[in-house]
């Protein structure tokens, strides 16, 4: 038989066979013998992998504590609809490729190391500091973990630790360099300032026709208006359907009892009984026995045995939660066994108490708003039938409106950006980008066919094209008139402003006699501040970086407010220098430094860890998992 089968594998057939069971493989997806690849983990990272169990097991620690704006606990068919999954996932990745890394160096935490911290941690102990195994595991279900899920997170998370700290371990800023940012970051002063606006300079000489029509040649270019045009709009949306809509009190009340358990109730609260033997063997023989209703004394092999009562979250096994928690489950129901731990479970339900249900009262208008948002989705695809059909027909934008019962919407000239000549924003034609994008697409007279988003349809019609033109004189004096007065108030209170700097350093007067000439209040709190003041320092923070600008005691800086008609005119009075020579500064100073330079050493370091432990990421695998916890993608 052996010799036949030698002999046959040396043939042309066999070779054919081979490459056909290849192929099949392929074709049901049975590759990764082949590949080489991370088969259906959702990621790896060295020796490291990320399997689809231990990132929902992540999935449902961390959904455990997150809640919706009503504070109704989150499902993953939510999450994966928020994104949550995909953060949670953004950080298991980054979590994968560390430990990899601490593998590959030898820095993962060890079995000793764990045990250590986790003795050690005052949560587990007793009042009188011993660790308690019963509250260990006690805290460990609370959170969603297991003994050995926990130890994993915890080496994890050790090792991790480990690395981040190597990077800066060794870091050490140089004196000189430490006391220098001790001295900058220190250093105080102290200031004094008054506010210069245009009511406190004289009237300015009136602008005569001359002056005008020099500042018009001037700014010729800049006066030409860009190409505008003149636009008209239908547009159809679900909105517009909303009132179109009526249900009566039965069928609203229909609709919150046929819901009520999905959308509007709290978690239900299960009582359950778990009977623990030492093997699978031992639980299998007495299904039997538990299923009949049979009392804990009376099972044979049984290691322990316990009455619970709570809600999903509380159950720290994956599968038993999901059996016991199930719509299907019903009292009496038999689940199990399953392993936890050196253990295997079976548990019985025993008894089911619903949870808290908002009352119809409290969610008609939300259920109204629900049932009108679909009956107008589906009288707006109806319409849309209707409209193509109208512009097949070649009819005018007019005439469909009238039809379709919308308006047609005509604004006025406009350039690109959707602004008239006079600086109006106009929102409606900025609801969508292609309403502008288009019309300037099209020629005067032209109308686009129907296009826009899933919820709304637009038609567009350009009624006139307005060509770039540069605006007489007579016509826009007034407002040059008003733009050059602006300019020269600015301008004269900019060199009102340089002529009080100017005096006051020279001393022909002093900060208190310039602020007294112009009538402006005088501010001097008697007060040292640093460069981030506090509130209590009576400084503006925005005039705080001016006086950190000036070198010396006496020098004065003019700051313009973003208000444009005032300038800030501010003195500084007093410098009060750190001294560099100072320990207890420049400790501060340097554990600062380190700090921010060990957080870019960081930064950069996982750069090159992503690249030295070959991070590889199976996408595919990640949308399978978000496609069965979220059917509706």
């Amino acid at each position: 038989m052996l010799t036949m089968i030698r002999n046959m594998l040396r043939s042309k057939l066999a070779g054919l066979l081979f490459i056909l069971i290849i192929v099949a493989m392929g074709a049901w997806g049975v590759t990764d013998v082949f590949s080489g690849g991370i088969g259906n983990n959702l990621a790896s990272a060295g020796d490291v992998e990320l399997t689809e169990a231990q990132f929902d097991q992540e999935v449902e620690r961390q959904l455990r504590t997150a809640t919706d704006d009503r504070g109704r606990a989150i499902s993953k068919a939510q999450a994966t609809e928020r994104g949550i999954i995909d953060q949670i996932f953004q950080r298991e990745l980054f979590q994968t490729t560390l430990v990899a890394y601490a593998d590959r160096i030898g820095a993962r935490a060890t079995n000793e190391a764990v045990l250590e911290t986790i003795r050690s941690d005052e949560a587990f102990q007793t009042d009188t500091g011993s660790f308690d195994p019963a509250l260990y595991r006690g805290l460990l279900n609370q959170s969603g973990f297991t003994p050995a899920s926990f130890e994993n997170f915890l080496r994890r998370d050790l090792s991790i630790s480990r690395i981040r700290r190597s990077v800066g371990a060794a870091l050490q800023s140089p004196d000189a360099i430490v006391r220098l940012q001790s001295g900058y970051t220190n250093e105080e002063r102290k200031a004094q300032w008054f506010f210069l606006t245009f009511d406190d300079l004289p009237e300015p000489e009136p602008i005569t026709d001359e002056e005008l029509a020099a500042f018009y040649d001037e700014r010729r270019d800049e006066l030409e208006n860009p190409q505008r045009r003149r636009i008209s709009l239908l547009q159809l949306s679900v909105d517009d359907f909303l009132n179109q809509s009526e249900f009566t009190e039965d069928e609203l009340v229909a609709y919150y009892e046929s819901v009520k358990s999905r959308e509007y109730a709290g978690p239900d609260t299960r009582t359950w009984t778990e009977f623990v033997f030492a093997n699978e063997e031992d639980a299998r023989g007495q299904l039997g026995r538990i299923a009949g209703g049979a009392d804990p004394s009376t099972i044979s092999n049984l290691v322990s045995s316990s009455e619970r009562s709570g809600l999903q979250s509380s159950v720290s096994n994956q599968s038993l939660a999901d059996r016991l928690f199930a719509p299907t489950a019903s009292i009496g129901g038999i689940f199990g066994p399953f392993e936890s731990g050196r253990f295997y479970t079976v548990a019985r339900l025993q008894e089911i108490t619903p949870g808290e249900v908002e009352p119809f009262e409290d969610v008609r208008q939300e259920i109204v708003d629900t049932l009108s948002r679909e009956q107008a989705v589906g009288l707006y695809y109806d319409s849309i039938t209707r409209l193509d059909n109208l512009i097949g027909t070649g009819a005018s934008l007019e005439e469909i409106g009238r039809d379709m019962g919308t308006p047609v919407l005509s604004f006025a000239p406009v350039e690109r950006t959707g602004t008239t000549r006079v600086g109006r924003q106009l929102g409606v034609l900025q609801q969508d980008p292609a309403i502008l994008q288009r019309a300037f697409e099209l020629t005067e007279g032209g109308k686009t066919s129907r296009f826009g988003q899933d919820e709304s349809a637009f038609i567009v019609r350009v009624d006139e094209i307005i060509e770039p033109f540069t605006p007489d004189l007579d016509e826009i004096r007034d407002d040059l008139r008003t733009g050059l007065e602006a300019q020269r108030r600015t301008t004269a209170l900019s060199e009102a402003a340089d002529a009080i700097k100017q005096r006051v350093e020279g001393g022909e007067l002093t900060f208190a006699e310039a602020a007294a000439e112009y009538g402006a209040e005088l501010s001097a709190p008697d007060i040292l501040f640093t460069r981030n003041p506090s509130p209590e320092s009576g400084i503006p923070p925005a005039l705080a970086g001016a006086v950190f600008s000036l070198r010396e005691e006496g020098n004065v800086v003019n700051a313009p407010l973003s208000t444009g008609d005032t300038v800030a005119l501010i003195q500084l009075v007093e410098i009060d220098r750190v001294d560099l020579a100072s320990d207890e500064a420049a400790m501060t100073a340097s554990q600062e430094l380190t700090d921010s330079i060990g957080n870019d050493l960081f930064s950069a370091f996982i750069a090159g860890i992503q690249d030295d432990v070959e991070l590889q990421v199976n996408q595919n695998a990640l949308a399978s998992y978000k496609a069965r916890v979220n059917p509706d993608t």
